[in-house]
């Protein structure tokens, strides 16, 4: 099985880019205005995956423009030099790829983790 990094990808997330206390309201008390972070992610055949924050923006399709740009860059440097990004390293380890091999071997584990953390999250008021 391929462990080697060789696709490139964007993902976004929801997440919070300012706050307005004038916007608070039950369901948002501390008035959070979201928006969208945007990611490239590298992923092998076995299902690994690394991400890398490119950017985060009021619209989902303004983050996903630079992501996107990158992604590519990644792409093309690794099919035609077959080598990494720099500082490839660093990037933080996702999460397994959704029926993967590495799936199969702990990415449900770390799923299951991840659920039971954003549910603490949701009842932490």
């Amino acid at each position: 099985m391929n462990k080697v990094f060789n696709t490139f990808a964007v993902r976004t997330d929801i997440v919070v880019i300012g706050r307005d206390p004038e916007m608070a309201d039950y369901n948002n008390r501390d008035g959070s205005i979201f928006g969208y972070a945007a990611y490239v992610e590298a992923s092998n055949d076995y299902g690994d995956t690394r991400e890398f924050f490119v950017c985060s923006a009021v619209r989902e399709d303004e983050a996903t423009a630079e992501a996107d740009e990158l992604a590519h860059r990644l792409t093309v440097r690794f099919e035609s030099l077959g080598k990494l990004p720099v500082g490839f390293a660093a990037w933080h380890q996702g999460r397994a790829v959704y029926g993967s091999e590495a799936w199969a071997e702990y990415g449900n584990d770390d799923e299951l983790a991840y659920e039971r953390r954003e549910l603490a999250d949701e009842f932490a008021y």
